[in-house]
């Protein structure tokens, strides 16, 4: 089963998700895993995908992996709103999917909006 570990010291990811945020949100999140199991975290990522991809709200996901044989891999997905993403991520039949990730993989789940910062990105 997929183990969640905060990615933030100060914030938990389940105080981000019942919290109340206005506008587009990204959800990333961080895997470990060990290489040999890459292929595994890959099928379990897409049938997560493919699953959220049915849900109100998600305009799009990737999943990334670290280069040279890396065991991290990244998801960034961006949803319409925090709502659209609670009522996906807390549906028992979502929750359920996290159970067919192998023991040994970890995932990091953080909340994050598009700053603006002057001269250099818009939000």
């Amino acid at each position: 089963m997929l183990k969640l570990e905060e990615m933030d010291t100060h914030v938990t990811m389940r105080e981000q998700l019942f919290s109340n945020t206005d506008g587009s949100i990204v959800l990333m999140n961080i895997f470990h895993v060990d290489p040999a199991q890459a292929d595994i975290l890959e099928a379990a990522w897409k049938e997560d995908a493919e699953y959220m991809l049915a849900q109100t709200g998600l305009i799009s996901a990737q999943l990334h992996r670290g280069i040279a044989g890396s065991g991290t891999f990244m998801n960034y997905a961006v949803w319409e709103n925090l709502e659209c993403f609670r009522a996906a991520f807390t549906n028992p039949e979502f929750q359920a999917k996290l159970a067919k990730y192998p023991d040994g993989i970890t995932g990091s789940p953080h909340i994050f909006q598009k700053l603006a910062v002057p001269g250099i990105c818009e939000a």
